[in-house]
Formats: C-alpha cells, sequence, structure tokens
C-alpha cells in the first residue's frame, strides 16, 4: 500500500500586497466559459475583460500605469 507524501510547501504562508502593488477596478468577465482570466509574463498582463460580444481582452506592460487603460476599456 502506497502512503501519502509528505508536500515540502506545508509551512508557507501568504501574505497581502500592498496597495500601491495592486492594480484595482478591473472588471473579470464572468463567463463561465472562460477558464483563464488572467495570463502573466516578466514584460506583459493580459486579462479577460467583462464586455457584450465575448472574446475582450487587455494587454498590458508591467511597467504602464493601468489607470489610463481602464479608462480606454
Amino acid at each position: 500500500m502506497f502512503g501519502i507524501r509528505s508536500s515540502k510547501f506545508r509551512h508557507l504562508y501568504g501574505c497581502v500586497s500592498r496597495k500601491e502593488d495592486c492594480y484595482e477596478g478591473v472588471k473579470v468577465t464572468s463567463n463561465a466559459h472562460d477558464s483563464n482570466f488572467c495570463e502573466v509574463n516578466p514584460k506583459f498582463v493580459a486579462i479577460v475583460i467583462e464586455s457584450i460580444g465575448g472574446g475582450v481582452f487587455i494587454v498590458i506592460p508591467i511597467n504602464q500605469v493601468i489607470e489610463s487603460l481602464l479608462s480606454m476599456a
């Protein structure tokens, strides 16, 4: 009989990020068929947003300020 191996990560705890390190006011889609709401790589963040017609997403450079893009969406 096989045993359950213990996790290496059992003593890790998350912490809340500071407000200046977060994006606020992004309306993520509520469509049940969209499964990946966000993708991130070292250069960009891509977010599926709430809209009529579906298939709308924004791609944001990591170093760019988000407020200007949210006013256009």
